[in-house]
């Protein structure tokens, strides 16, 4: 019984203990070990820099700009040191021109802040040409570059930019080759035409159940616009447009939008009409009436006139893959574009604010969906404007480009604005990598996409005059070459070249 009551106690005693034993090595006789407490981690001191920010807009020379460069650091009295790219084609020359210290206890760290001059002599220039863009870096004792997004750590390079001119060497609306006037009336003649715009609207049954918007076009034309639009019954399940143009090209935005809104004389009108079925010659048509309402043979859509051919000016934009074929006098591909309200500047009378136009503008983008759109061009209407009616939505990013942070900025600050108006009409379905359907699309053909964006012509991007002069003077060059990791400073050549 002895031995009973024993292996009892011994077996309390071993229960008692096997909680202990989890928590803090229970000592069970001499040979029990206790197990040390972990040494804790060394902490990594990390910062942020606050100015400038990724995509700054920094206008002047160059030579005698300076920076502010400011930001936390979680350690006191450390050295920080800016550094700036030295050659913008070598993404590994980094020079440091100036020090500072985070000494100014901000919200449980330490701000610092130095103003610094990127160029200090004129043998300097190269590291930040005039309407280029200059690198810049914080690094701490230790090496690390100091990231300016908390949330995207590794993005440690700020790209701020010089606004440029209109590059020299560029020419506009000729991705398509342009044509001739004797092609025109052959043109016209083919699609049968209508002589006059009062015969364009009777045909199609203007005035009647249509759409009507009225709008600046910021994007990619900087005109005023009275835009018609209708679904026709003859032809069933076709959709016919005109637009009247007020202003001047490169003229004043103001003057343009009073124009618009007085109506009166227009600069031109522009009338398109689709024809199904897609796939057949001609099933969309482009047909420009002059300020008198009768047929023109020639169209200038910018202060250059580099192809004022029609319709081969209209097809640089509208489908990414259209042609003309002058042996038969058709056009081959062609699609009408979405409404895009972020592109436009509107009045300031009460009636015709976005706001009160959305649902006009939605309607209209429905009439586009409606006549055999490209899969980007559905996809972006119903992103701006989604099938349930919500309101209309300007920061509609698609799937393809929200993976991450950085993918959805190079989207909304370069290719909404710059790009997709005409890069969603490429047609051969979703994956059709022109039509850039994902950040990889873009990022696969990164080499290419800068040389079309930064190179010396003549055939740059974007493609048209407009949209090329807001591009350089955006920061939409930092963000992309930045997202893209690629080198140079994005300066266009803004003087022609000397005679040899």
């Amino acid at each position: 019984m002895g031995g009973a009551v024993s292996a009892v106690l011994m077996r309390v005693q071993l229960g008692w203990c096997l909680v202990p034993l989890v928590l803090s090595g229970c000592v069970i006789g001499e040979n029990a070990v206790v197990s040390p407490e972990p040494e804790p981690e060394p902490k990594v001191p990390t910062g942020l820099v606050l100015e400038p920010a990724l995509g700054t807009l920094v206008a002047g020379d160059p030579s005698a700009i300076s920076l502010r460069v400011a930001g936390t650091y979680d350690e006191a009295d450390r050295a920080l040191s800016v550094q700036i790219l030295a050659n913008p084609e070598d993404l590994s020359s980094w020079l440091t021109i100036a020090t500072t210290r985070a000494t100014t206890p901000t919200n449980g760290a330490f701000g610092f802040s130095i103003d610094v001059r990127p160029i200090a002599t004129e043998a300097e220039a190269g590291r930040w040409p005039r309407g280029g863009v200059l690198r810049l870096r914080v690094v701490d004792e230790a090496g690390r570059a100091l990231p300016h997004d908390a949330s995207t750590p590794d993005d440690t390079v700020i790209v701020v930019a010089n606004p440029a001119a209109l590059p020299a060497g560029w020419t506009y609306l000729t991705e398509k080759t342009p044509g001739s006037i004797a092609e025109t009336l052959e043109y016209y003649a083919a699609i049968d035409a209508p002589p006059t715009l009062d015969a364009f609207m009777a045909r199609y049954g203007f005035p009647g159940e249509e759409t009507t918007a009225l709008y600046y076009n910021v994007g990619d034309l900087g005109i005023g616009r009275e835009m018609h639009c209708r679904a026709t019954a003859t032809p069933a399940g076709g959709l016919a447009c005109y637009v009247r143009n007020f202003g001047t090209f490169g003229g004043n935005r103001d003057e343009a939008i009073a124009l618009t809104v007085a109506g009166g004389i227009p600069l031109a009108t522009v009338a398109m009409v689709y024809t199904p079925p897609i796939d057949a010659p001609n099933a969309v048509s482009f047909i420009v009436y002059g300020p008198d309402n009768a047929l023109v043979n020639e169209a200038q859509l910018d202060t250059t006139g580099n192809n004022k051919s029609i319709p081969q000016n209209c097809l640089n934009c509208h489908g990414g893959r259209s042609r003309y074929d002058a042996a038969t006098n058709a056009v081959l591909g062609a699609r009408f574009l979405p409404f895009d309200p972020a592109s436009f500047a509107y009045p300031v009378r009460s009636d015709l604010t976005l706001l009160a136009q959305e649902e006009k503008l939605r309607r209209l983008n429905r009439l586009v969906g409606n006549a055999a759109p490209t899969a980007g061009v559905r996809e972006m209407i119903e992103g701006m404007f989604p099938v349930n009616n919500t309101p209309y939505n300007p920061a509609f990013v698609p799937p393809g480009w929200s993976a991450t942070r950085a993918d959805a900025r190079a989207y909304s600050d370069v290719i909404a604005p710059y790009c997709r108006s005409c890069h969603v009409s490429f047609a051969n379905g979703p994956a059709d990598p022109l039509a850039f359907p994902t950040a990889e699309s873009v990022r696969s053909r990164a080499t290419a996409v800068m040389a079309r964006l930064c190179g010396a012509g003549p055939l740059g991007m974007p493609a048209a005059e407009q949209t090329t002069r807001a591009f350089f003077g955006s920061p939409a060059r930092a963000v992309m070459l930045q997202w893209l990791g690629q080198p140079g400073a994005c300066a266009p050549i803004t003087s022609p070249a000397p005679p040899p």
